[in-house]
This record gives structure tokens, C-alpha cells and sequence, in this order.
């Protein structure tokens, strides 16, 4: 028996295509916490619980949070928004029971 084999041309970019997108592409610059702690002179825990918040631009990667630094330096630059007394805001737990 002879064994068959299928190729799959799907994902072949030609090669001019391929450099014209990886030139465009800009890769942020990802640091952990720590990392980011010792560089800005935010303490640990502040930066873990802006991630917990999702303040703060990042991804887990396994027990790490790897924040983008360009997006954190953002943030600091504008300050977090105010809610206004219109806007609902999301909670999470119980919900609250209706007195009217």
C-alpha cells in the first residue's frame, strides 16, 4: 500500500505578498510585570491588580501577565476614564434586589 500525500497550498503567500505584510507590521514590546515594575517605579501589586481590572493592555501567558508597554505609557498619559451618573456600569456577584 502506498501512502498518499496531500499538500495544502492554502497558506503559501507568495513571497511578495509576504514581505509587503511583515514590513507593515509593528510587534509591541511585551514585558512582565516585574519588569515593568522595576522601569516605571509602580510597585508589583499595583500592576497585577491594573491587570485583574483590565485596566491595563496585557495577555497571560501561563502564570505571567505580559503588558504592553507603548498602551501602559498611554494610559498613564491620559489617566482612567470618569463614569458619568447616566452610564450603567456592569457588576458582577449578586444582583440587587428591586425595593420599588
Amino acid at each position: 500500500m502506498t501512502k498518499k500525500y496531500y499538500t495544502n497550498n492554502t497558506n503559501i503567500l507568495p513571497e511578495k505578498e509576504f514581505n509587503f505584510i511583515v514590513s507593515d507590521v509593528r510587534i509591541p514590546r511585551m514585558v512582565p510585570l516585574q519588569t515593568l515594575a522595576d522601569e516605571s517605579g509602580i510597585s508589583y501589586k499595583a500592576l497585577w491588580q491594573m491587570c485583574k481590572q483590565n485596566k491595563i493592555v496585557h495577555i497571560k501567558s501561563g502564570n505571567k501577565f505580559l503588558v504592553n508597554v507603548d498602551k501602559f505609557v498611554e494610559y498613564l498619559n491620559a489617566g482612567e476614564l470618569e463614569v458619568e451618573n447616566d452610564d450603567k456600569i456592569e457588576t458582577r456577584g449578586r444582583k440587587l434586589k428591586d425595593t420599588a
